[in-house]
């Protein structure tokens, strides 16, 4: 600590150090004689003190405009009055009880009249003091503002390269939606006479797609209602390709004007087919979408693979807990892992404060728009 301390404040050392000396040279050469050391520690202690509290009061004067204009006059008049008062009572105790003031103690007026000037002259010091380190705080400050701007600069600037190149991305990948839905309806059609049953394949598909597509063009949100019907389609097709699967999905009654950002659900019902065990009867997968207490909540239960899934590689939570935080903030809540009974489980709570509540309007209003 003492060498954190050294290492801090050697240039004050220093500084101080150089001081002290210049003016012993200076009374030795005038005056033809240097004063005792007890002389010298206790009398520039005092000076010392004098002008780090002088300039503390200083600060503390002028921390706000208003009323500085008498607080300043009230510190120097009673800062002056306090070191004559102590200087004063020191040496005429220093005078009668030791012998480090050599001689006898010049008259009262005389006195005084060093004492002020004394204090004066470390007052003065300490005014520049002040203003140098009010100067370097506001030069740190500044280029402390500058640098944070300058690095939301660069941040913006990469998040517009980063969503330009996913645009492209998209722009890129993304299929003609009529060729694709067209594709669809022909497919199904075919299918329809020789197997309905793979036919509804093509439907749950279409609907898919359709609701991806769509997502664009949505600001970034989609009704959840929608989105648990896709999940709905989602488990229907898993029943079509894989058989038996169980997984049940429950909502609540009043999550038709709830806007969310899309693919949560999806993305959880997706992550319990690449990695849950949906097969077992008795310990069905689970997702619960409702409304309590002033949020929206979303949980997950799956007993988990016994061999894990290389697919996906567990980005797809992480995922949700990043675009959460992104859009909700600290409204949005996220904790997952294995329970007690070995289950994994999740749980998302949102503030409904926070989402978007809008009313949902029926395919004959959107038609008529």
């Amino acid at each position: 600590m003492l060498q954190s301390w050294l290492g801090t404040h050697r240039i004050h050392l220093i500084a101080w150090s150089v001081f002290i000396i210049w003016e012993t040279v200076v009374v030795i050469y005038w005056a033809g004689m240097a004063g005792t050391f007890g002389n010298y520690a206790i009398h520039y202690t005092i000076n010392i003190t004098l002008f780090y509290t002088y300039a503390l009061l200083l600060e503390k004067a002028t921390a706000f405009h208003n009323g500085a204009i008498w607080k300043v006059p009230l510190v120097v008049i009673s800062t002056i009055l306090i070191y004559l008062g102590i200087v004063t009572g020191v040496d005429i105790l220093l005078n009668t009880y030791t012998n480090i003031l050599p001689g006898e103690l010049p008259s009262l007026r005389i006195r005084i009249a060093k004492v002020l000037y004394r204090g004066s002259f470390f007052l003065l010091f300490s005014t520049g003091y002040y203003f140098l380190k009010r100067f370097i705080k506001e030069k740190t400050e500044k280029s402390r503002i500058e640098k944070q701007r300058f690095q939301m600069l660069i941040e913006k600037e990469k998040m517009e390269k980063e969503l330009a190149m996913s645009k492209n991305a998209f722009m890129k990948a993304q299929i003609n939606p009529h060729l694709l839905f067209n594709t669809f309806e022909f497919v199904h059609q075919k299918l329809s006479a020789h197997s309905p049953e793979d036919a509804k394949v093509m439907l749950y598909l279409s609907d898919m797609m359709r609701f991806a597509a769509n997502t664009q063009h949505n600001e970034g949100f989609v009704y959840l209602s929608d989105e648990i019907s896709q999940c709905e389609n989602l488990i229907a097709l898993h029943h079509i390709t894989q058989g038996a699967v169980y997984v049940e999905l429950a909502s609540g009654p009043d999550l038709d004007e709830i806007k969310l950002i899309p693919l949560v659900l999806l993305t959880i019902l997706e992550n319990m087919f690449k990695h849950g065990n949906l097969n077992d009867v008795e310990n069905k997968a689970t997702i619960a979408v409702y409304t309590y207490d002033g949020k929206l909540h979303i949980e997950s239960r799956n007993l988990p693979r016994l061999i894990k899934s290389k697919v996906g590689f567990g980005s797809g939570m992480d995922n949700i807990s990043n675009r959460l935080k992104y859009a909700y903030h600290q409204n949005a809540e996220m904790i997952a892992g294995i329970d007690e009974e070995g289950f994994y489980t999740l749980s998302i709570s949102i503030s409904l404060n926070v989402l978007n509540i809008v009313p949902k309007t029926t395919k004959a209003e959107q038609i008529h728009a």
